[in-house]
């Protein structure tokens, strides 16, 4: 009872500030699988995967049950109550007291439901989430990499509006949809839609004011209501002199639309939403933002970690990106789904750009299928577009939208769908580029704007020199440099995994040695580093993943191509190879292979990556002379170490780090 007389205090207090409000529901759900009797206590966000997590390929999919009472006061009758999922994956079924309230199908975006209808005021009410994470063959993604965590893996909350009010459930999305037509350092044009649920389209309308970044208001418009397609829309074009440009990490301005609601010249709702104004362009100069170069250093994200799966904190969210602007990086092509709103906030003000977009994902496991031919595929397909689109659309982060990731081509052809979505998108979004990330020949390049080549010589086959031989190809071939290219390239690395000899693993085997993630990633990034050819190129991937399917590595059921371990406490060697490369702000210094204290030979190469441009290292005492580095890579060869303990220590101004390697006399590793 006192956790109820604490929600009717905490929303009564809220309604003497606003007519919307908003309630956390997140907390004290009682979750179980099969047996209500064995029901444990669980707060949100929330998988039941620890079973994945832990390495399990028999991980546990099939439905999971949420159940929770919550009051309605007396106070929201008459008004309209929804509830809001930020994610839950895949199938999501509600029930209120019994009844069925709604289903979603998709587990990557935002979902609501109106379920004003369905609760009884004054009292409590039975809320029963059934969330179904089967496999099915009609539910983006049906094949890929990643492990399908079950739950509800975003926060929930009960949102209260008026009878007349923003409309909350478009799409998932608040209602407002802002649109750029226009953005120069002279001028920034475009429309603000607002939708809204009313019972009386007459006297309905909207008012909205931009406020700069500097709290001044640079614009107040309003717009009279009317019927779209049986929706009640209201439309107001604005125009804003001499913009504050959102220009990355340069200058993340970040403008308000406060949007407000009014009946009859009475106000009913209130919204702010933040933008900004940019313009990313490609030309024959290549990508631009706002009319400067811009190149893509950029990473692949997955969505999940350690510990949590997919059920990321707000923190967490910090830590990452945290880690990503630590090392330089400005691009994140995020596969896998979309990330929760709190991702797409910080890359908006931190200046990180994105790409994103739906879980369209190929295999290369033979009892994986990435797509599939049949209309309720489709069907889904296009509605998780159009969900990523609507709640995302006013970031101005998003650079452009990723439509399929290292889709196969195996039976029935993606081919013609994939333009359908490329179109679907163009017309929900004309201001943006599409995107995909492509392991594969042919036609499915020539569809997206812009296309990012997923390559592996040097891991799957080849070896990492091959890189060149495939970018020569590329400037050769007319079609093929046309095309407005960049390159994502992986590699795993294990931090335990130790070899003396430097040379090209297995990867479907169980030993991922670091030094040679280390140095597949310096040949890739010094191969590809002044080659115009490209917009950018990208790391695949940032932070290691769950995945079960993926064959190779320890048997924990981690994808090791990471540059960060999944629980983000080692920055492996290859992270250092970009933070000298790309960080020229926070000075450092970093001694590779540190991890590999016990040598034989006792002639070895010291690696130091740094972003200064001169770095003194001093053997047992003695400093050696400098070298010249190549793009952060110090490189002293043939150092000749003494049998027993070494000291190493590196030093550039007032920085200092050191390592310590054993030079084995018996010539024994235990």
């Amino acid at each position: 009872m006192k956790h109820f007389l604490s929600l009717i205090f905490t929303l009564l207090a809220a309604t003497t500030l606003s007519a919307r409000q908003s309630y956390d529901v997140s907390q004290n759900w009682k979750f179980f699988t099969y047996n209500e009797s064995q029901a444990i206590t669980v707060n949100l966000p929330h998988t039941w995967n620890n079973d994945a997590l832990g390495g399990r390929a028999d991980y546990f999919r099939g439905t999971g049950n949420y159940l929770r009472y919550i009051e309605m006061l007396p106070e929201w009758e008459g008004k309209r109550v929804f509830i809001r999922f930020g994610g839950s994956n895949a199938v999501t079924d509600l029930l209120i007291n019994g009844r069925h309230a709604g289903q979603h199908r998709g587990g990557s975006d935002a979902f609501l439901f109106e379920i004003t209808n369905f609760v009884s005021f004054s009292e409590r009410n039975l809320f029963w989430v059934m969330v179904n994470n089967s496999q099915m063959i009609d539910i983006l993604p049906t094949a890929g990499p990643d492990n399908a965590y079950g739950g509800i893996f975003r926060k929930v909350e009960i949102i209260v509006t008026d009878r007349e009010a923003i409309n909350p459930n478009n799409m998932g999305a608040d209602g407002v949809t802002i649109t750029t037509t226009e953005v120069s350092e002279q001028v920034a044009k475009g429309t603000l839609k607002v939708e809204l649920l009313t019972d009386n389209l007459r006297g309905a309308e909207a008012l909205v004011e931009i406020v700069a970044p500097n709290g001044r208001v640079v614009e107040r418009k309003s717009g009279k209501a009317r019927n779209e397609e049986g929706k009640v829309v209201v439309t107001i074009p604005f125009e804003v002199s001499r913009p504050t440009l959102w220009q990355a990490a340069e200058n993340p301005a970040l403008y308000e639309f406060r949007v407000r609601s009014l009946q009859g010249g009475e106000p009913c709702d209130s919204i702010t939403v933040r933008s900004g104004f940019r313009n990313f362009t490609y030309t024959a100069n290549g990508l631009s933002l706002n009319g400067k170069p811009f190149i893509a250093r950029g990473v692949i994200m997955h969505r999940d970690r350690s510990l949590v799966g997919t059920a990321v904190s707000a923190d967490n969210v910090t830590d990452d990106l945290d880690i990503i602007n630590e090392m330089g990086a400005n691009t994140i092509y995020v596969v896998g789904g979309s990330m929760g709103r709190e991702f797409y906030d910080e890359c908006d003000r931190r200046g990180l750009v994105v790409i994103t977009g739906i879980p369209f994902t190929g295999s290369n496991i033979l009892n994986q299928k990435g797509y599939f031919n049949t209309e309720s595929f489709r069907k889904n397909g296009r509605q998780q577009l159009d969900e990523t689109i609507c709640q995302l659309a006013h970031h101005p982060s998003i650079m452009a939208w990723n439509l399929f990731t290292e889709m196969e081509i195996r039976g029935e052809s993606p081919i013609d769908y994939l333009r359908e979505l490329n179109s679907r998108a163009k017309s929900l979004d004309p201001t943006r580029m599409t995107a995909g990330l492509s392991n594969q020949d042919g036609d499915i390049n020539f569809i997206t704007d812009l296309i990012v080549w997923s390559h592996t010589f040097g891991w799957i086959e080849g070896q990492p020199e091959d890189i060149t031989i495939w970018q020569r190809q590329m400037h050769s071939h007319s079609e093929w440099s046309a095309l407005r290219s960049a390159v994502a390239y992986r590699c795993g690395g294990n931090v335990l995994d130790i070899s003396e000899v430097l040379e090209k693993p297995i990867a479907s085997g169980s030993l991922h040695p670091e030094r040679w993630q280390t140095h597949f990633h310096d040949v890739y990034m010094n191969s590809l580093a002044a080659d115009s050819l490209f917009w950018g190129s990208f790391i695949n991937c940032m932070f290691d993943f769950g995945s079960v399917n993926s064959i190779g590595g320890d048997g924990t059921g981690i994808n090791d191509s990471g540059i960060v371990t999944f629980d983000r406490l080692t920055r492996k060697d290859a992270y250092y190879i970009y933070k000298a490369a790309w960080n020229e702000t926070v000075p450092f210094i970093h001694i590779a292979e540190k991890r590999w204290k016990r040598r034989r030979e006792s002639t070895q190469n010291i690696i130091v990556y740094s972003n200064q441009p001169s770095v003194k290292l001093i053997v047992n005492g003695v400093a050696l002379d400098s070298v010249e580095p190549v793009n952060g890579k110090h490189l002293w060869e043939g150092v000749s170490l003494m049998p027993g303990r070494n000291t190493i220590e590196a030093k550039s101004g007032n920085l200092t780090e050191k390592a310590t390697i054993e030079i084995l006399t018996n010539n024994i590793i235990l």
